[in-house]
């Protein structure tokens, strides 16, 4: 498992964690076998790591002390081979440890994944809370039919290593953000500049 950046660390540090909802990891290792799980590895180390990390007004868990203790389950959802827990209004965690959030267009109930890690996402977060002006300003996007090409094209830039995982590709320099995202195979690439006048 890749380690935290240092600025995604400082960004947990500053959200907080609220240690009510610790679970010890034997204990909620007991509890798993309700779900079935191919390997409960990916689960017990998200409960660990960032159960009760508060975050965009709420709380990041998958298991509350209470429900353990009351051997209450949680609402799971199946998906491509994979069980997924919500671990928050909007991202589902995979037993496999992929976060995925649902498709919420024309009453589908489908799920994509979204990235490949938890780390990814606060990875993320903590880069656009360095780097806000990049979310204010106007951005265009654009489908790439051959990633790798796409990729090439980005040698001059900056890779955000801490922000991309095979779902994500992040790139940046002076006055470009460049962030590839993928679903169902296909990429799509969202330009954010700090200058109207200075694009890609």
């Amino acid at each position: 498992m890749r380690k935290l950046s240092e600025a995604a660390l400082q960004l947990m540090e500053k959200a907080g964690k609220n240690k009510d909802f610790a679970i010890d990891p034997d204990v909620l290792e007991d509890h798993l076998p309700f779900y079935h799980l191919k390997d409960s590895t990916e689960i017990i180390r998200f409960q660990k790591n960032f159960a009760g990390l508060h975050f965009q007004d709420t709380v990041i868990h998958i298991f509350t002390p209470e429900q353990i203790r009351e051997r209450k389950t949680v609402n799971t959802y199946e998906w491509k081979g994979q069980t997924l827990f919500p671990v928050n209004n909007g991202l589902y965690i995979a037993e496999n440890g992929e976060i995925a959030v649902r498709d919420c267009g024309c009453n589908s109930h489908d799920f994509y994944f979204y990235f490949e890690r938890f780390g990814t996402f606060i990875g993320q977060q903590a880069f656009f809370e360095k780097h806000r002006y990049y979310k204010s300003l106007p951005a265009y996007s654009c489908e790439v039919s051959d990633i790798k090409e796409f990729s090439a094209r980005m040698s001059g830039y900056g890779f955000l290593q801490d922000c991309s995982d095979r779902y994500n590709l992040m790139w940046k320099n002076e006055v470009n953000l460049v962030h590839a995202t993928c679903h169902e195979e296909a990429w799509s690439v969202g330009i954010d500049s700090v200058s109207e006048n200075n694009r890609f």
